[in-house]
């Protein structure tokens, strides 16, 4: 009963206060400390695990598959204990602060395995992989949900959003920039340990732009109804069309997460050296900081909806292109991948945008806000998709047959590390948009349905 009093008195004086800059200068960081580690393994784990931990390729891919399953099974889990919790300190901060710890120290030991056996470095990785995956849930979730409890100004909300997801990009292209650049330089004094000194340096900035986030930024907008139960949430998840469709099409775009996972190798083995992963995001870094202003420009004049499909298209086009040209022209390769980093983000974004209209939906629809269950949904529909295309990507190594480092490919096999690197993504954007076409929940229909929740919130 105290604790609940605490809960109510935590909103009802943060309510009195509006979104502040540091509070949204502390949530961009946290953005960025999270795109450092979720990038970090993203895009290095598995020729870390292939190339120098000397794990082969499927079966990288396969305990990728297997950890990435058992923590999407564990994502609505705790979707449904956060949206349960009440603290004195809010639904999200503890959970916040505790997460980024364990993250960014799992992170260091997934990079630093010990010389063991081939089946003890096989349960090693699997072990510590599904463990960081839990500890990423824990942060990703509460991360995203607390954007929606922030600000009830819808205007400012999606300014949040947008921000954000262009600052997980900025982590995630620095880490890309600055990554490959480190990895060269250890291991040309210190040959293996480029990776695991650059989990290191990513896991302490990561730490203490998380940990900022945790502390500064505050939650203002409380759920209307009583604690919520299992059986409300899952009812929550059947009525919620606009949710379903949004997750589907979150899950069908798959196609990016190969070309991101195989774009190590691409600089590696096509273009010649690891350092090009800098060149290959200098472009992108370059033309971000306009998504802020590019979405929220488009989304008052068209329905998200629309603007997904017509990204998706032009996506597809510059993929295409540069599927067709080739990579001999470096310049050529840096530009097309600058302009499809503009389209794929603000796809992301979109997707986020529409997470948040169907949290408000289920408001609408039954009294409570599941912020917590909706972004872990997502994560599990993401994370499942990651399972797919983690294991797509180890067989796919195989098939074309990949040599580890130290070993020259052959021409079939840089061929085939370039059509998965472009013309995949570009096929399967394409349908990725078409579940998004059928969602209802949009301009006056959804416009008289925020009115009546403003409406009810008042009451």
């Amino acid at each position: 009963m105290e604790t609940a009093k605490r809960y109510d008195l935590y909103y009802e004086k943060n309510q009195k206060t509006t979104l502040r800059k540091r509070e949204t200068a502390a949530y961009i960081g946290g953005g960025f400390g999270n795109s450092l580690l979720s990038g970090l393994v993203n895009v290095f784990l598995m020729i870390y695990a292939t190339d120098i931990y000397g794990i082969p390729a499927l079966a990288v891919g396969s305990i990728f598959f297997v950890a990435k399953i058992v923590d999407a099974i564990s994502d609505p889990v705790f979707g449904i204990i956060v949206d349960k919790t009440r603290s004195s300190y809010g639904k999200f901060r503890p959970y916040l602060i505790c997460s980024s710890i364990a993250w960014a120290i799992l992170t260091v030991f997934l990079f630093n395995g010990p010389d063991i056996s081939d089946s003890g470095k096989v349960a090693y990785l699997l072990i510590l992989y599904i463990l960081w995956g839990f500890s990423f849930t824990l942060f990703d979730v509460p991360y995203w949900s607390i954007s929606t409890v922030m600000t009830q100004d819808e205007t400012k909300r999606t300014r949040l959003v947008s921000i954000a997801r262009v600052s997980t990009l900025v982590g995630m292209i620095l880490l890309m920039l600055a990554g490959g650049l480190i990895v060269a330089k250890v291991d040309s004094i210190s040959p293996g340990r480029g990776y695991s000194n650059l989990a290191i340096i990513a896991a302490v900035l990561a730490l203490l732009f998380m940990i900022m986030m945790a502390f500064v930024c505050k939650e203002r907008v409380k759920s209307t109804g009583e604690n919520i139960s299992v059986k409300q949430t899952l009812s929550y998840l059947k009525i919620n069309r606009p949710l379903q469709l949004t997750l589907l099409a979150a899950f069908l775009g798959f196609g990016m997460p190969i070309s991101q996972g195989l774009s190590i190798y691409f600089a590696v083995n096509n273009l010649g050296s690891a350092s090009y992963m800098a060149l290959l995001n200098i472009p992108a870094l370059i033309v971000i900081p306009f998504i802020p202003v590019i979405v929220p420009f488009l989304t008052k004049r068209y329905e998200k909806k629309y603007v997904f499909l017509i990204c998706s298209i032009l996506n597809a086009l510059v993929l295409l292109c540069l599927w067709f040209v080739g990579y001999d022209n470096l310049g050529f390769v840096f530009t097309m991948n600058a302009i499809t980093t503009i389209f794929s983000l603000i796809n992301a974004t979109i997707i986020s945008l529409l997470i948040t209209d169907a949290i408000d939906y289920g408001e609408w629809k039954t009294g409570n806000r599941f912020e917590a269950i909706s972004f872990a949904v997502q994560a599990f529909a993401s994370k499942c998709q990651g399972a797919i295309s983690s294991f797509v990507i180890g067989l796919v190594l195989t098939i074309i047959g990949y040599q580890a480092a130290g070993h020259s490919q052959t021409p079939e096999t840089l061929e085939g590390l370039f059509l998965c690197f472009t013309f995949l993504p570009a096929v399967v954007g394409i349908i990725a948009a078409i579940p998004l076409l059928f969602i209802k929940f949009t301009g006056k229909a959804r416009e008289k349905v925020l009115m009546e929740i403003q409406q009810n919130r008042n009451k």
